[in-house]
């Protein structure tokens, strides 16, 4: 692959060892930058946007602050698509190995002291770089796949539709019979009341029998008629109503089947998680894994996802900044639609109380944070029946 054109952007704390990277790197990526002033880097990374961010400060700690402190202060790191390579030393390479496993960043290069292999800088790029190329050929598929979720709530919608137009149709023809029953009496009422004492004198009856045939004859030729057409006006809706799901079983069927297609290949998780970063965090482990995720902040950004779509499993924050995890789940399981989407618990607090409350209120299991990388993905598969 070609990557003449990608963006790279180096971020240290000392402009020796940041001018030395861009040089080992710049041969085949003329795009490098580099930067080493704290104070400015953030507005590097908003303007460069790069695709490869190579963090080489002198330790660790230093990285996964700036890293961490980025996705708080920058304005495009959350929709940007990129990868993150880490420069160590020998001290550090089995931390540089835990962040990486635990997705906390994509790939590390022993780089202090230099060793003899000099190409293992450019070789970890282009390896980045052909990750990031697979992914993003990749999202048209996840967007296809969330289009065809957004179609199965769709067609749920529809049928509560459906059976509210139904209701509706039934309640006109009740509504237009009754008025038709009722008019009849009133008619015949007034009648009665004309025969028996003229409206109290209002008027003078000579001939009770054409009075009566009168009235019959206005029921029968105007008002009975007229009722007639009201209720025969609303048979065609109830018709229409009863026939709209048979007539689009064929395209919901297609639906279906897309739905279907779309979740064996790549299942939907929410996330709800108020930390940016345990939400990025989440997002590349589950990403990784084949998951389609998308992670929101807030129990209202929960709510209005759910709205128009139904994702496979919800990984749930206990402490939310305007709800609880054990709140939100309980009112998402009282809903028709999202009653059967299991609800994995994510929390720092361990207590049984917690559990409990957390099984009570629905949901089906629990993660610890910080959360192992292998428990985690084992119990998404668990309650997935992957």
């Amino acid at each position: 692959m070609n990557h003449k054109e990608a963006r790279i952007l180096v971020v240290g704390d000392n402009a020796v060892d940041a001018e030395q990277v861009c040089s080992m790197l710049r041969d085949r990526y003329p795009h490098v930058e580099a930067t080493t002033d704290a104070m400015k880097s953030d507005a590097v990374f908003d303007r460069v946007k790069p695709q490869l961010l190579v963090l080489g400060f002198k330790s660790l700690e230093a990285c996964e602050r700036f890293y961490l402190g980025l996705y708080r202060r920058s304005e495009v790191i959350q929709s940007l698509s990129h990868r993150t390579l880490l420069l160590c030393d020998k001290e550090s390479v089995r931390r540089a190995f835990d962040l990486c496993m635990q997705e906390v960043f994509d790939d590390y290069v022993l780089f202090w002291p230099l060793v003899h292999d000099a190409k293992r800088l450019a070789m970890s790029a282009h390896l980045a770089l052909c990750a990031l190329d697979q992914e993003q050929a990749l999202e048209p598929l996840s967007e296809l796949a969330n289009l065809a979720r957004r179609a199965e709530a769709l067609e749920e919608q529809l049928a509560q539709q459906v059976k509210l137009g139904r209701v509706h149709a039934q309640n006109a023809q009740t509504t237009a019979r009754l008025a038709q029953a009722s008019v009849s009496r009133a008619m015949g009422g007034l009648s009665e009341r004309i025969l028996a004492n003229g409206l109290d004198n209002a008027l003078t009856v000579r001939d009770a029998s054409r009075v009566e045939q009168a009235f019959g004859k206005l029921q029968r030729e105007s008002v009975i008629p007229t009722l007639e057409h009201v209720v025969q006006a609303a048979q065609p809706v109830q018709a229409w109503v009863d026939t709209i799901t048979s007539e689009l079983a064929e395209p919901l069927k297609a639906t279906r089947d897309m739905v279907h297609r779309a979740k064996v290949s790549r299942p939907q998780l929410l996330v709800v998680d108020d930390d940016e970063f345990m939400r990025r965090l989440l997002k590349q482990v589950l990403t990784s894994a084949h998951y389609d995720v998308e992670a929101v902040g807030t129990a209202v950004d929960a709510q209005l996802f759910l709205t128009t779509n139904r994702p496979e499993l919800i990984l749930m924050d206990f402490l939310l900044p305007d709800s609880n995890g054990i709140l939100l789940t309980r009112e998402l399981k009282a809903g028709q639609f999202n009653v059967d989407i299991p609800v994995i618990m994510l929390t720092g607090q361990t207590e049984k109380q917690v559990i409990v409350e957390s099984r009570k209120a629905g949901a089906v299991d629990f993660v610890a944070k910080p959360f192992n990388r292998d428990i985690l993905l084992r119990k998404v598969a668990q309650h997935l029946g992957r």
